[in-house]
């Protein structure tokens, strides 16, 4: 079974490993991968991000203490959350959490083994549900777009992009995404589909070709910045066609995410037998 880029790791020693020691104290609902694979845009120094999804126990909602916490390593980074926060997450726009329904890299476990998900239930209404919470998208994946571009006016870094200041001056890493979360949405708002695939996609070609530049030093901080706030306002010119389209369905989107929040306390409930430590 192809695993879209993640099958190497998906099926691994190292990935069974954490699965494993993982299970002893969280009932996992399913792992959703994230990050470059998705965009055709990995490298041989690529890691591999996705999140580990557990239904939460008795305990967790009695004491309305849930875990959640991220572990970065060299090969691979990964954050554990309860399902109802992550798909919560994904319904409030946050594309992070969208990119693995959308792509189709959400698996579930088979043993310590990961298995492709059916595109079918509850992940199916999500996927058809994310696809028409036009106002939500819109804010959320601006709002992101924005605080990336802010963390490079403010000169700020992550350990792992420490590297870009002496290099390039400013944080490359951020500048591109950013853009990337730019087009991207420039694309949803005209097509009305969330097209993830970037790497040959003639929709991006001219963010392939500012990534280009970028990475090879041509783009400033100064041109980014120029170039992040003109697009941030060609995608503001195109809000009021979501807006259009919100009122067209509004009542369609709300009925639908009730019943998906129907759904998910349900899938919490029927799961929640199974009691696990915090």
């Amino acid at each position: 079974m192809a695993f879209d880029g993640f099958d190497k790791f998906a099926k691994s020693g190292v990935f069974e490993n954490i699965i494993k020691e993982k299970a002893l104290s969280l009932n996992i609902a399913f792992v959703c991968f994230y990050g470059s694979r998705n965009y055709n845009l990995e490298t041989g120094k690529s890691d591999y991000d996705f999140f580990i999804v557990y239904y939460p126990s008795f305990d967790n909602f009695y004491t309305n203490r849930f875990e959640r916490f991220s572990v970065i390593e060299k090969e691979y980074d990964y954050f554990i959350t309860p399902v109802h926060e992550y798909i919560s997450h994904a319904m409030k726009g946050n594309i992070k959490f969208i990119e693995p329904i959308i792509c189709g890299t959400v698996f579930e476990l088979k043993g310590f083994k990961a298995v492709k998900a059916r595109g079918s239930g509850l992940l199916e209404k999500i996927r058809k549900f994310i696809l028409i919470n036009y106002k939500k998208n819109f804010n959320a994946m601006l709002g992101i777009a924005n605080n990336k571009k802010l963390n490079i006016v403010k000169g700020l870094y992550t350990s792992n992009t420490l590297k870009y200041e002496e290099t390039h001056g400013y944080d490359i890493k951020e500048a591109i995404n950013s853009l990337r979360i730019l087009f991207l949405l420039e694309n949803y708002i005209k097509s009305g589909q969330f097209s993830f695939m970037v790497k040959g996609n003639p929709v991006y070609k001219e963010f392939e070709d500012y990534m280009l530049k970028i990475n090879e030093g041509i783009i400033s901080k100064e041109i980014y910045l120029e170039i992040v706030g003109k697009k941030a306002s060609d995608v503001l010119k195109l809000k009021n066609n979501l807006d259009i389209l919100y009122e067209e369905q509004k009542q369609v989107i709300i009925k639908k995410e009730e019943e998906i929040k129907d759904c998910v306390k349900k899938l919490c409930r029927d799961n929640i037998c199974f009691a696990k430590q915090i």
